[in-house]
């Protein structure tokens, strides 16, 4: 979990405080470079706008490095500069299986939620026929 105050969640149509974590899940995947995960990001329906939020994805990138997460190297075999490739660590994996369990239980939180929420529109509307 990120520390307090970093990473509010505004960004990223309010999940960039699941950013994070879904990056470490990206990276244990497939260890990629920077600008490859904000593609990756892209597809799972993250939409990233401007030079502002490349810079936050490389800030919680940073974030999981300093935290022990992810490691990096440099892919110098490809035409062009050099890339930082991230690949999660042992510490990041342990960090992936509590996040997992985590969201599990925020996930039947937000089940419950929405069919309770469903059962008050079913009945509001029938009085309301």
């Amino acid at each position: 979990m990120l520390p307090m105050g970093f990473g509010r969640g505004r960004g990223f149509g309010g999940l960039g405080r699941f950013l994070p974590d879904l990056l470490l899940v990206l990276i244990a995947e497939k260890p990629s470079h920077g600008y490859e995960l904000a593609e990756r990001l892209r597809e799972v329906g993250i939409k990233i706008y401007g030079l502002g939020q490349m810079g936050a994805i490389y800030r919680y990138l940073a974030f999981l490095e300093q935290s022990g997460f992810v490691m990096t190297s440099w892919d110098t075999a490809t035409a062009g500069p050099a890339r930082k490739i991230y690949r999660i660590t042992p510490l990041g994996e342990e960090y992936l299986h509590e996040v997992a369990a985590r969201f599990q239980e925020f996930k039947e939180l937000l089940d419950t939620f929405l069919e309770k929420y469903r059962h008050y529109m079913d009945s509001r509307n029938s009085r309301g026929s």
